[in-house]
């Protein structure tokens, strides 16, 4: 299958070529810099035929989109697909480094420590796919890259397919009749009545194994049955791949980092099938017999009698790993040995005791999974999870923890679970992580955020990660950013993954609060790097970008994140980051995409956005009538739409616009803001700062300076006197974050103030460190450079 034709030097949408890594059946594979963001990439040219078969076409794009879901350090990921000259390019991580096989075959077998290490990476990147219902379909040597730090990276996610439980099995497999077939390529399959007394052909075929990149990717087009040397037997009988069969294929893989060869010594197809239906492979040489009980286990003939999921082989290896190479207990000194042996004899039973792994129970497998999925914000699937782990066992105390703790759950299962919570408490054992969790659960639900983190330390639990993490993110919700600030900075100081996705979004989000950008965006940076082809990550990092002052480069990866997932959030991340380079016209309209996709919690946000740009840009009616429906009585004399949104607890920065706009009313909307900090309890906290909001928009009818954003022939003027310490007011830290240019609102007017007093040098002491802290803040420079005509 020829590929579509480009050569170096060649500018593919973004991408730059650079050389050629190889070219094999499915096309070309070439080194790439993305022009955009200074990065290299590898680019996956399929044949120009694919192009031609929109079926084929269609569903391999539909499976690899799909797959660019899965954000894992084991796997590559996929990052882009673009058109070409009529045909489709998969833009894909580059990775550095030699094929396992390639690695096998030169070195042999490694040490056993970096073997299980190899195995379980395999595993774990599988477990995500699988979590996320993919198969890989082709697991073998040729498509696992052993980089340069020792590690292990799954290639040809791209090429993998969405798991369907509904599909028919085909009755057969039918290998084609050429020679010289590898026993590690990839062979297509064929679907139909094929004789099963011979489902096979036979033949000479080489045993070879691949010793460059491009050698692992001799992948036929179709659909992708997999590799003969690393099928299940079920296959072979005809059936389609499944995560048992895939367990299986690890089995295969894991005998031969082990032993340095596959499992198999036959020399032809009809061999092969032989033995791997009916013959037991050979014994493990020099392997502990441990671990070659694991991988008997993934290579039983029957899918029954293997590990039940990858996560539980995964476990296996993962615990067998640990207790081999774990470093070695400090050992008491000799000369005290004596004095203290009963001693040391009852502290050794009673650490073995609580130390030793606790088996899985009932719902504790939905439980971690659910932690994994809202790691990664995907907070449907891990409410989901839960339910299965609560179907299991109801009264499980951290999955009705996380049930009350994670947010979003509906109604009927927030009741229940704090039911649930109740009843578990007395029984749940004091000082342990379950019962923190559960007086966490509940204390939020009845005191609120900040009290629940009070009882989280006062449970008086060993302080792991994930006790550490939920300190930092009541904090967070409390809104005690500085404190959040310092407990997410603790956590990402360890070199633990658990719960990164979280702290990157949240950490760089209090940074951006707290004006610290050049930190904000190391810890984007990491977010996007950790999570790349996540549209959640690449929106954050473009907007810590946009906080430094980098606004070019911010524009491109915004949108780069609505490319990866068009959404309300990331519309109007790419409208923010575009009004603050001064695109206003582009901003306004994608603000109101933004705003028709929003839900009612998220529509008062994005009208407030929109009602600063069209205010900005001179459209004042406009403007009026985007927040109108947030303000009750005032909309309805205007003859505008109806107050749709007047309930929401959420319209705190709709309302500040709303004053803003129109200073004449001010003080009926400041009550409404007032009325909005009056109802809120500890335990149902006000969105944002009501009051802080209601004192900037009864500051608004007495003084206006233009708040930097107004500059144009503005002689500011008090109407009487006024207290500059009415700035000192919390920031909203929701309107500073989606709605442009509000977190240097009441500064800016501060600094106004002072100015319009004479005092032009106190003005420039509040807005230097601004501009210093980040260029390209242009509404502050512009209001450092006015000068009064």
């Amino acid at each position: 299958m020829p590929s579509i034709s480009i050569s170096a030097g060649e500018l593919v949408g973004p991408y730059r070529l650079i050389s050629l890594l190889g070219k094999g059946a499915m096309g070309e594979v070439w080194r790439a810099r993305d022009e955009r963001l200074d990065r290299y990439v590898a680019l996956k040219v399929l044949p120009a035929e694919l192009a031609g078969d929109p079926e084929r076409r269609a569903r391999l794009l539909r499976e690899a989109r799909a797959a660019a879901a899965i954000r894992h350090i084991n796997v590559v990921t996929l990052f882009d697909i673009v058109e070409d000259k009529g045909g489709d390019i998969l833009v894909m991580e580059l990775v550095e480094g030699r094929t396992l096989s390639d690695v096998l075959r030169k070195e042999g077998a490694p040490k056993l420590e970096t073997a299980l290490r190899w195995i379980e990476g395999v595993a774990d990147a599988l477990c995500a796919a699988h979590g996320r219902r993919i198969l890989h379909r082709d697991i073998k040597a040729a498509n696992i890259m052993v980089t340069p730090d020792g590690g292990v990276k799954v290639l040809d996610f791209g090429l993998a397919k969405l798991r369907d439980d509904t599909a028919p099995a085909i009755s057969a497999v039918r290998m084609p009749a050429a020679k010289n077939v590898a026993l590690d390529e990839t062979m297509p399959s064929e679907s139909g009545a094929i004789a099963k007394s011979r489902i096979y052909d036979t033949g000479a075929l080489e045993a070879t194994t691949a010793s460059n990149m491009d050698d692992s990717y001799k992948t036929h087009a179709g659909s992708l049955l997999g590799t003969p040397l690393y099928m299940a037997p079920e296959q072979i009988a005809g059936a389609l791949p499944d995560e048992q069969s895939e367990v299986f294929s690890v089995g295969v893989l894991a005998y031969e980092i082990l032993s340095g060869k596959p499992p198999y010594s036959a020399t032809t197809m009809d061999a092969l099938f032989r033995q791997i239906t009916a013959e037991p492979p050979p014994p493990l040489d020099g392997i502990p017999e441990p671990v070659e009980a694991l991988v008997r286990k993934a290579l039983d003939k029957e899918p029954a009698s293997r590990w039940p999921t990858m996560q539980a082989l995964r476990d296996a290896i993962v615990a067998e790993r640990k207790r081999r190479f774990a470093p070695p207990a400090r050992r008491w000194p000799l000369v005290v040995a004596a004095v203290v042996a009963l001693a040391s004899i009852g502290f050794g039973v009673w650490w073995v005791r609580s130390n030793q792994r606790t088996p899985l129970g009932p719902g504790d497998r939905y439980v971690r999974r659910a932690l994994e999925e809202y790691n990664v914000f995907y907070n449907d699937k891990a409410l989901s999870s839960l339910r299965a782990a609560l179907r299991e066992a109801p009264d499980h105390p951290r999955a009705n923890a996380y049930m009350i703790l994670f947010g979003g759950a509906p109604a009927e299962d927030r009741t229940a679970a704090i039911a649930a919570a109740q009843r578990a408490r007395p029984t749940t054992a004091e000082r342990t992580k379950d019962r923190a969790l559960l007086d966490a659960a509940i204390t939020f639900t009845e005191r609120g955020a900040s009290e629940a983190k009070a009882a989280l330390l006062a449970a008086g639990a060993k302080t792991d990660r994930e006790l550490g993490f939920w300190a930092a993110e009541l904090d967070y919700r409390s809104g005690q950013y500085t404190a959040a600030r310092d407990g997410y900075k603790a956590l990402l100081a360890e070199a633990a993954p658990q719960f990164r996705g979280r702290i990157y979004d949240h950490y760089s989000s209090v940074l951006l609060y707290l004006d610290e950008p050049d930190e904000a965006l190391r810890i984007g940076t990491a977010y996007r790097d950790a999570f790349p082809g996540e549209a959640d990550a690449v929106g954050v990092y473009a907007t810590t970008l946009a906080a430094a002052g980098r606004l070019d480069e911010a524009v491109t990866a915004a949108e780069d994140a609505l490319r990866l997932n068009e959404g309300e959030d990331t519309l109007a991340g790419l409208a923010k980051v575009l009004a603050l380079r001064g695109d206003r016209k582009r901003a306004i309209e994608l603000y109101q995409q933004s705003m028709e996709r929003a839900g009612p919690n998220r529509r008062p946000i994005r009208r407030a956005a929109l009602a600063m740009l069209l205010w900005l840009d001179g459209n004042i009616d406009q403007a009026k009538s985007t927040v109108d429906p947030c303000i009750g009585a005032i909309a309805a004399t205007r003859g505008g739409p109806p107050p749709s949104d007047a309930g929401m607890r959420e319209r705190g920065a709709c309302l500040f616009m709303a004053g803003v706009l129109d200073p004449d009313n001010g003080e009926t909307i400041a009550r409404e803001l007032d009325a909005l900090a009056v109802e809120a309890t500890p335990a149902k906290p006000s969105y944002g700062a009501p009051a802080a909001l209601a004192a900037l928009v009864r500051a608004r009818r007495r003084f206006f300076g233009g708040a930097c954003v107004l500059m144009t022939n503005l002689r500011p003027t008090p109407l009487e006197a006024i207290d500059e310490k009415v700035y000192e007011v919390p920031v909203d830290f929701y309107a500073a974050y989606h709605v442009p240019f509000f977190a240097t609102w009441a500064v800016c007017e501060r600094a106004m103030l002072r100015r319009q007093r004479g005092d032009e040098a106190g003005a420039r002491a509040l807005l230097e460190p601004i501009a210093k802290r980040a260029p390209n803040r242009k509404w502050i420079t512009a209001a450092l450079n006015y000068r009064d005509p």
